[in-house]
């Protein structure tokens, strides 16, 4: 498996205010998710004419998982380039996690069941319950705790 991350800086430079900038993020937004793909401004929220954006894609291949952050930046230059916006940098970064990775995951989903155990014992479990709480509801207040 082949994780893709891609970072960018997008200008907006005919925008006056935030408003005119989220009307702009709000095509992108749109175009992007038709392909699948959740932008998130990660950074310059308060600015007028900058915004930082970031996304992820996932693919079985590397080769894959760049085509698809080319994809995405791509259709991400198109959408804002009749807004008046224009990309100014961008970085993608490709992980590659394998079978070995996934297999520690494996392990920890084996000690998380371990911990949990069956549902019913954990509804029993009243160790976390302070013990003036117990107290209190062992003299029958009948105030519903």
């Amino acid at each position: 498996m082949h994780v893709a991350v891609c970072r960018f800086t997008l200008l907006v430079a005919e925008s006056h205010s935030l408003k005119e900038k989220r009307s702009v993020l709000r095509r992108l937004k749109e175009r992007t998710r038709a392909l699948g793909v959740v932008v998130a401004e990660v950074g310059g929220q308060d600015t007028w004419q900058r915004a930082e954006l970031a996304f992820a894609v996932v693919a079985d291949a590397r080769d894959r998982a760049e085509q698809l952050a080319d994809a995405v930046l791509r259709a991400c230059a198109d959408a804002v380039a009749n807004g008046g916006a224009q990309l100014a940098a961008a970085r993608r970064e490709v992980t590659a996690y394998g079978d070995d990775w996934y297999a520690s995951a494996a392990e920890v989903g084996r000690a998380w069941d371990a911990k949990v155990g069956d549902a019913s014992a954990a509804d029993d479990d009243a160790s976390w319950v302070p013990a003036a709480w117990l107290a209190d509801g062992a003299e029958g207040s009948g105030d519903g705790r």
